[in-house]
């Protein structure tokens, strides 16, 4: 069984409305304890899931990061891409000396986009659906493990370097999950953090984000 403590402590850390509440004592402890149970199926009593969240010592935990997150978020700009699609590829040889090919189909000053993820057995490009059949020909059919389009991409840039902030990645993911948004795909670099998800789901993803930073 797992340590409910750390448990209970790593979801109230994963959820910026839930700390804020217990912060401003707005929170009915046996109601969210019952709402943890539910969710996420616990293996303790009711009881357990409450003393946890009453240790739970939040105050201590919001000033050793929470006021960047908030500073950050505040002052973060987003916009969005539409219309995009993404490929998946095998990582081998062959297809890592056909990438540099792609920066000469892509118009970067007229506003294409490509974005390069790379794993340990695959890297995946996105681009803009109308130049999907082309570079779809530069790789071989056997090395595309799949295609998916009618993507977006959600761009947030914040002020300063993000990469030395704990908790931002999760604040975010969790609000989009907490809204049923999946992501499809997510990069941080320095100042910048990139969300691709369906299109169908592009304006209520920006909506919550929209929310987030002008409530923070």
């Amino acid at each position: 069984m797992k340590n409910i403590q750390l448990e209970v402590a790593r979801l109230i850390d994963n959820n910026i409305a839930v700390r804020r509440l217990l912060k401003e004592d707005l929170v009915n402890v046996r109601a969210l304890a019952r709402k943890f149970l539910d969710d996420y199926k616990l293996d303790c009593s009711i009881e357990a899931v409450i003393s946890a969240i009453r240790r739970y010592d939040a105050s201590s935990r919001e000033k050793d990061y929470l006021p960047m997150i908030y500073k950050l978020l505040k002052n973060a700009k987003l916009s969005t891409r539409m219309k995009l699609s993404s490929m998946l590829l095998r990582k081998n040889q062959f297809v890592r000396e056909k990438l540099p090919k792609l920066f000469s189909m892509v118009d970067f000053e007229g506003g294409d986009t490509l974005r390069i993820f790379e794993v340990s057995k695959h890297i995946k490009i996105i681009i803009d659906e109308k130049l999907l059949a082309s570079i779809k020909k530069i790789f071989r059919e056997a090395d595309i493990v799949s295609i998916e389009n009618d993507l977006s991409e959600l761009d947030i840039l914040y002020d300063a370097d993000i990469t030395k902030t704990p908790g931002l990645f999760a604040t975010l993911s969790n609000e989009l999950a907490a809204n049923s948004i999946s992501i499809v795909d997510s990069m941080i670099c320095y100042n910048e953090h990139i969300v691709i998800v369906l299109d169908k789901d592009t304006q209520k993803t920006f909506n919550v984000l929209f929310a987030l930073l002008h409530r923070s």
